[in-house]
């Protein structure tokens, strides 16, 4: 098969296009899962709009390509209107839509990301109308390197550009594609077109790089993660711009003393104490556990930026009697054969995604099954209404024969201790991983 010059630049053209498409969904479901009380509204939230977008600007291109006088600058100045929109608007999306009620949330980002998708849409019929073969003959050609590109879009977006330089860094480098598949196919006395676009693109990043990139001189620790931006300020640890924890807190702080609910019905039955510890975050409960005697300590962390970053924090991985495992909390407790005689779930937002399956009762039973047979189990309480402290409790009731609430904590119980067991009011409910009824509980009540 013979191609020329043109074809090529309309591949590669097509497949950049179809890449920064695929960047420009990744990012959006990885941003609106935090606006939306399910992930599976996130997700269902961008595939609709995206398809919806490609739909019509497919058809517009449909009805109106016999009028289209010039398809290869209609088809570069797209690719430079999907640039700068998602310059000046998808980079500011975590800004711009607000944390309201689900069909708001749903509406502004519909709407946010309408305008690219349509663009968008009109780029594959437009590219097979510039090809200079058969028509029918190449539809097979263009729609597999369109399926090409946006393959390597998804995987370069969610596995390097997201994780390493986040989501605006992403958008921004997702542009930039769109631009170079402008310059690809303008006719030459219109590129400059695409050029005054990546100087007007590019003057601001290298003025100042914050604009996409973000600005970190201000923090002690700063890294983006597959788990979120992760950085620490004023001895604050922040995820995805949500609080954690800080080493400030005062001493008598229930961050301080979760450990010694879990512990104390245990240090006059063992002498010596193996606890798992699942999460890390600014290491606090970590650093109380240590302070019993004859204690070991398993950390499972799932972030390993929230490691580096507990180094300015508490470093107490340092600590001999700490042990650090890096794996997702859930997949260890499937795993690992070994026995505790407490363990405590240090995660305090149950939305998360990596974290809200630790809340069910298929892990409660995982956690029942890993302790000594007078052990604890400890998990925190607090942001909790009154739905959401039922079903967290009726849940650890599937499992645990007894459970108690103390300040805000929950504590799951093997053996019965000298305390009033937690009653909850209204009607029975419970949150499993077929469904998740905790995360509505925990952002609606």
């Amino acid at each position: 098969m013979k191609y020329n010059f043109s074809n090529i630049c309309i591949q590669l053209a097509l497949a950049l296009s179809a890449a920064s498409a695929l960047m420009y969904e990744v990012v959006a479901t990885n941003i609106l899962f935090f606006y939306f009380v399910r992930s599976s509204y996130s997700i269902a939230t961008v595939l609709s709009v995206f398809l919806l977008g490609l739909g019509i600007g497919s058809l517009l291109v449909y009805f109106l390509l016999p009028k289209i006088k010039n398809k290869w600058l209609l088809f570069g100045s797209l690719q430079v209107a999907i640039a700068l929109y998602a310059f000046f608007v998808l980079t500011n999306i975590a800004d711009i839509v607000p944390s309201i009620s689900t069909l708001g949330t749903f509406a502004t980002s519909f709407l946010i990301l309408l305008v690219p998708t349509v663009f968008l849409g009109a780029i594959f019929p437009l590219a097979g109308s510039l090809y200079k073969r058969d028509k029918k003959e190449i539809i097979g050609l263009i729609y597999s390197v369109d399926l090409f590109g946006a393959i390597f879009g998804t995987l370069f977006a969610g596995f390097l550009l997201i994780p390493v330089f986040g989501s605006r860094a992403t958008v921004g480098i997702a542009a930039v594609l769109n631009l170079t598949s402008a310059f690809l196919i303008f006719p030459k006395k219109n590129k400059i077109i695409s050029g005054l676009a990546f100087i007007l693109f590019l003057i601001p990043m290298l003025l100042s790089p914050s604009i996409v990139f973000g600005s970190t001189s201000e923090y002690q620790f700063y890294a983006n993660s597959p788990y979120g931006e992760v950085y620490v300020q004023n001895d604050v640890l922040v995820i995805d711009g949500r609080y954690q924890c800080s080493i400030c807190d005062p001493e008598d702080a229930y961050t301080r003393v979760m450990s010694d609910y879990a512990l104390q019905p245990l240090v006059d039955v063992y002498s010596n104490l193996d606890v798992l510890n699942i999460g890390l975050g600014c290491g606090i409960t970590i650093e109380n556990i240590v302070k019993y005697p004859r204690t070991e300590v398993d950390v499972v962390e799932i972030n390993y930026q929230v490691i580096l970053a507990n180094k300015m924090l508490t470093n107490v991985m340092t600590h001999p009697r700490v042990n650090l495992i890096i794996d997702d909390g859930l997949n260890y407790l499937r795993y690992s054969d070994k026995k505790y005689h407490s363990i405590l779930l240090d995660l305090d937002d149950p939305t998360l995604i990596h974290a809200s399956n630790l809340y069910t009762v298929e892990a409660f039973n995982l956690v029942f099954d890993h302790l000594v047979d007078n052990g604890t189990f400890t998990l925190w309480n607090f942001h909790g209404n009154n739905r959401f402290l039922r079903i967290l409790f009726y849940s650890l009731k599937e499992s645990f024969p007894y459970v108690y609430s103390i300040d805000e904590v929950f504590l799951a119980s093997k053996q019965q201790l000298d305390r009033d067991e937690y009653i909850p009011f209204g009607p029975w409910e419970i949150n499993t991983i077929d469904k998740n009824t905790l995360t509505d509980a925990f952002l609606n009540g």
